[in-house]
């Protein structure tokens, strides 16, 4: 009976530890876990994307201005993001991606003084979604700027947890996701948009890499300091979700980066040698295979459980071609190929892969072979195995042109993922029965390599697959669980 107690324990420790509880929230009986209906996205531990325990596919695209023009401006009413939604659905989207917050620093201010009526916008725009059978990815706090302006700090307070900047991003994704972790329209998190383009960008004279200065986002007083490296913006992350796992153990959480930067790893070793005012030089080696996988895993740190890009896809030189390959790991591309570097890249990581922002054409918009152009790039996501991607096309909603086009195509696309079963039903919208199916991988469960293991100390490491303390973890419990279960049985033939 003792030996039994003790494998019960320990198969309970570690199924609270792999459930994103903290060892000493356990020991204290605390939980504050919400979602127990398991709404939304969850990714799986071969970082396979279930919605309700069945693989989930799926094009959605971006609705940024649904909630974050509305709660600042004077004159908008909530028809337009209804009026919006319910095209969207009729296109057949699953999903969007849009924040709930605004932009720029002057959004907090908005919030801060009237938080409910902030809410009172954030439950509209969920409902109208629930009540369209559409998804949402929220973004949680969309710039990474507004936030140290707001409470006069700096970016590169991101890297330090006792910073006001911190502690005040950490209460506003205390105060979201704690009101709204319950509500069935939300299919997951992101930190933010796109951190990761300002990480490890550095100028002594403070000309560059900055921001444009809004009247609540003024330029005076910038120093080293404010820019940040890639290893505080990973810190962020971490306490950020952190305190997403608080209240949420279930639903996929991401970050919002945009592109990884053919040389995002020069940056980030000339980042680590910051002087003491926080300034660096630069470099803009390329990447290898081995230095993106790394730069990856920095950037997508546990519990965050979802890798994300952003890619346009015109040139922006007014000349009307399409980019039909990328210059990356020192040879020409194919999108097929390149799309599938980050989606192996994720699932060597354990974790899933999110297309965040796709389809933007440019200056291609109005090319006579958009079209064609656009379909050759739903396809290489499809041929990546990349399970969902989001347009992005939408500040308010509208079907006309282009627009309308390209909401043509997703749609038969999601017609035909729904037809073979790899959406779900409305089913899943309606609360559990109990009868969920549960998830098992077709494959063995990827092991993860070391974050710690940097390529320039040895580039094989990080390639090589290394037993994870995770993953091992899950095992010892499914083991300990197998004990319990046959102990059970055994009593009852007893």
């Amino acid at each position: 009976m003792r030996r039994f107690l003790i494998i019960f324990c320990v198969a309970a420790l570690l199924i609270s530890l792999l459930s994103g509880a903290t060892f000493a929230s356990f020991a204290a009986g605390e939980d504050n876990t919400m979602n127990r209906d398991k709404y939304g996205l969850h990714v799986e531990a071969d970082g396979t994307i279930t919605l309700r325990g069945e693989p989930f596919y799926g094009f959605g695209v971006n609705y940024f201005a649904a909630f974050a023009r509305h709660v600042e401006s004077e004159d908008m009413t909530t028809e337009e993001f209804k009026a919006g939604l319910a095209g969207l659905a009729s296109y057949n989207i699953p999903f969007v991606r849009l924040p709930l917050s605004g932009y720029a620093a002057s959004y907090y201010d908005v919030y801060d003084e009237d938080a409910e009526r902030v809410f009172g916008y954030m439950k509209a725009v969920l409902d109208e979604c629930e009540k369209n059978h559409i998804g949402v990815i929220v973004s949680l706090m969309w710039w990474d700027a507004a936030l140290p302006a707001h409470v006069k700090g700096k970016r590169s307070d991101m890297g330090n947890p006792e910073s006001e900047v911190v502690k005040y991003a950490k209460k506003y994704v205390t105060d979201v996701v704690s009101r709204f972790a319950d509500h069935p329209a939300v299919w997951g998190w992101e930190i933010g948009n796109e951190y990761n383009l300002g990480a490890d960008l550095c100028d002594k004279e403070c000309k560059e890499f900055l921001w444009h200065p809004y009247e609540s986002m003024p330029l005076d007083g910038v120093n080293g300091y404010d820019y940040y490296t890639s290893e505080e913006m990973a810190v962020f992350y971490k306490e950020i979700a952190g305190v997403i796992r608080k209240y949420d153990t279930y639903r996929m959480i991401t970050t919002g980066n945009g592109e990884m930067r053919p040389y995002s790893y020069a940056l980030y070793q000339q980042g680590k040698e910051k002087d003491e005012n926080h300034f660096w030089e630069l470099r803009w080696d390329q990447n290898s295979r081995e230095e993106f996988v790394f730069m990856n895993e920095l950037m997508t740190p546990d519990p965050i459980d979802t890798v994300c890009f952003h890619l346009q896809h015109g040139t922006a030189d007014g000349k009307n071609r399409y980019v039909m390959n990328f210059r990356y790991f020192g040879r020409n591309m194919s999108p097929d190929e390149y799309f599938k570097a980050y989606r192996d890249t994720a699932k060597n990581l354990g974790k899933a892969c999110f297309f965040g922002e796709f389809g933007d054409m440019l200056d291609m918009e109005n090319a006579p072979d958009m079209l064609d152009k656009f379909k050759e790039v739903t396809s290489a996501i499809s041929k990546a195995d990349i399970q969902i991607a989001s347009l992005w096309q939408f500040q308010d909603y509208t079907d006309e042109g282009t627009a309308g086009q390209k909401l043509e195509v997703l749609s038969d696309l999601n017609k035909k993922l729904a037809a073979e079963g790899k959406q779900g039903s409305e089913s899943v919208w309606q609360p559990p029965t109990g009868d969920e199916p549960v998830y098992v991988p077709e494959t063995p469960v990827p092991r993860t390599p070391n974050v710690e293991d940097d390529p320039e100390d040895n580039p094989l490491k990080v390639v090589i697959p290394v037993a994870a303390g995770t993953l091992g973890a899950c095992a010892a419990g499914g083991a300990a669980a197998a004990i319990i279960v046959h102990k059970k049985k055994k009593n009852k033939k007893q």
